[in-house]
């Protein structure tokens, strides 16, 4: 196994895992989330602070994190050997520390649960499908997204470690280090729990809200859509008056110069007959 080169990827993993999708989608809306609901940059707070659309993005693209990350360890070093899964939780665990302790941002990120269900995602893709179908499903009733995290990557740590042929103290050893890791970022929720002061994540609701603030910004620029849509056409009306009233007195001018020409024909024209009678 080239050492060098996986622990170039380890790093580069690392690197793709500081990048903070959350901190950046939040800016497209001018919001700090850092400083809305617990301050994490991850899909929850996401979710609840910016809108159901943004937050499940979030989850998507820090989970692609883990997946690019993962799968790039497993292509490099051999598919279903392994060694090439050896690559995949070490270049996967560099990308879940990288989202918790972000170069970019002072070491200060998120949890880590949609990065690490990236990384399981490409080792384990069936069970996790299963776990995240069933952890979806404890949300959506219970609404408790912590709980769901905690499940998933107890479920997955396990089932990896109890599906192989033979145990492997390496991949045990790094599959328990994304086990803890992720633990450890939800110690504060964990005690809240504990307490019964968890924040609760109702998915129905939000969605319902969110729909019901969608039709209401609709409404709203439809409404303003129309009001400019009136003023133009005011504006038209105003600017067809005003060319009428131009025809108009351009008509009597017209008309004016018309008469002016025909009083001036006949002016000379009698001035003519005087002249012949004279003659």
């Amino acid at each position: 196994m080239n050492f060098w080169l996986l622990a170039i990827m380890v790093v580069c993993s690392y690197f793709l895992g500081s990048i903070s999708f959350g901190r950046i989608l939040a800016k497209t809306k001018h919001i700090d989330i850092t400083k809305k609901g617990s301050g994490n940059p991850g899909a929850t707070n996401m979710f609840r602070n910016v809108g159901a659309g943004i937050g499940f993005l979030t989850l998507f693209l820090d989970a692609l994190k883990g997946v690019i990350s993962a799968l790039s360890g497993y292509l490099v070093f051999g598919l279903n050997t392994t060694e090439g899964l050896i690559a995949l939780y070490s270049c996967g665990l560099g990308a879940v520390v990288g989202h918790m302790f972000p170069v970019y941002y002072k070491f200060k990120g998120g949890k880590s649960a949609a990065t690490m269900i990236g990384v399981f995602l490409v080792s384990q893709p069936i069970a996790m499908a299963i776990a995240f179908v069933i952890a979806f499903v404890y949300v959506w009733i219970f609404k408790y997204v912590s709980v769901a995290s905690l499940m998933i990557v107890t479920s997955m740590v396990i089932y990896q470690n109890l599906s192989m042929d033979e145990p492997n103290l390496t991949i045990s050893l790094l599959t328990f280090a994304i086990f803890l890791l992720i633990w450890f970022a939800h110690r504060s929720n964990i005690e809240r729990l504990l307490k019964g002061k968890e924040t609760a994540t109702n998915i129905q609701k939000k969605l319902f809200k969110d729909k019901k603030r969608k039709e209401k910004l609709d409404l709203k620029q439809e409404a303003k859509a129309e009001r400019v849509e009136q003023k133009f056409e005011r504006k038209e009306e105003k600017q067809e008056i005003k060319d009428a009233i131009s025809e108009i007195k351009q008509e009597k001018k017209d008309i004016k110069v018309a008469l002016k020409t025909v009083k001036t024909k006949e002016k000379k024209e009698k001035k003519l007959k005087k002249t012949s009678k004279n003659q």
